[in-house]
């Protein structure tokens, strides 16, 4: 009687590139008497950022407004009593020449004043689909690879694939690793690398009929 069974195996492929674009949130945080006080204040910061940007080859495409808020805020220590209103609005800019993160985001914070807020930096591959194509086939060799050993242990002919699932993930932003210590140096940026991790769950057939009788 021929009797059908599996192998279920794992594979797991890694892939990783240099980045070639840094994507930064910078954006003015402002808290005034009244809403109008608020909004002129934050409306000045913010064009002076989107300014530097563009005199620094930015262009309008490069940035996105990512939010804009305004909201009252309170002080409940003796009560209720209005503070006043929070204004806050901000853009995600992306840098392609990574040589000049640093002195890019140090033009834009001088402009932006005391008010600016720099909410994140990280780094990406402006062609992540190449690099999850190099990390899917990687994995697909490794569970291959496991799934013949494992057959030729057992004694068991392996065949076409039953079941399959992917998994993919990226890594984590890159972050800044240092800071200026002086005015007039440039902050120094870390790129490090862009990684892409494909893992897949395999399952294939085998027949141990076809063992026996060979």
């Amino acid at each position: 009687m021929k009797m059908s069974h599996t192998i279920a195996v794992t594979g797991t492929g890694v892939a990783a590139a240099a980045p070639d674009v840094a994507i930064v949130e910078i954006g003015i945080d402002v808290m005034a008497k009244s809403v109008s006080a608020a909004r002129r204040a934050a409306a000045t910061g913010m064009a002076a950022i989107i300014d530097s940007l563009r005199g620094n080859g930015l262009r309008d495409a490069d940035m996105t407004t990512t939010s804009y808020a305004i909201h009252p805020e309170y002080d409940h220590r003796d009560g209720r009593r209005l503070r006043g209103y929070r204004v806050s609005n901000a853009v995600e800019a992306r840098i392609a020449d990574l040589d000049s993160v640093g002195e890019v985001l140090d033009a834009a914070t001088v402009a932006g004043g005391d008010h600016v807020t720099v909410r994140g930096l990280r780094f990406s591959h402006s062609d992540d689909a190449a690099l999850m194509a190099i990390a899917r086939s990687a994995a697909w060799f490794d569970a291959e690879r496991k799934a013949a050993q494992l057959a030729e242990l057992a004694g068991v002919t392996l065949g076409g694939v039953v079941a399959m699932t992917e998994y993919r993930s990226h890594n984590g932003p890159a972050p800044m690793r240092a800071m200026a210590v002086e005015a007039t140096a440039a902050t120094p940026i870390e790129t490090g690398e862009r990684g892409a991790t494909v893992t897949i769950d395999v399952e294939f057939a085998i027949s141990t009929e076809a063992a026996s009788e060979s």
